[in-house]
């Protein structure tokens, strides 16, 4: 792309983005409405307690056509919450280590 043009796709861009957002908040911001939090069990424990910002993730880690939690936090620690075949179709075991090929726990240098 042309370096002279660069600043008005910038602009047309931006200008766009204004263009579309404008009065929209005023529409929707009275309709749109969300649940209250829930916190999701592990097994007997809180999902991700004790850890410094859990994010988790839902992904089949055993092949077993039901999504399981993952779940990496800021040190980089990596566990699994797989989903229980028990009653409930949300039910969740404990968390476990993820392991790597070599069964050493997976973990991801964050520092």
């Amino acid at each position: 792309m042309n370096a002279a043009r660069l600043p008005l796709l910038a602009f047309v861009m931006i200008g766009c983005a204004i263009w579309s957002s404008h009065g929209l908040a005023d529409e929707t911001e009275s309709k749109i409405r969300f649940a209250a939090p829930v916190r999701i069990k592990a097994g007997d424990a809180y999902l991700g307690e004790g850890r410094y910002y859990p994010s988790p993730v839902l992904h089949d880690i055993d092949g077993d056509k039901r999504l399981d939690l993952v779940v990496g936090d800021l040190i980089g620690r990596v566990t699994v919450a797989q989903r229980s075949a028990a009653k409930s179709p949300v039910a969740f075991g404990a968390e476990q280590p993820l392991n790597d090929r070599d069964g050493q726990p997976l973990k991801f240098a964050n520092w």
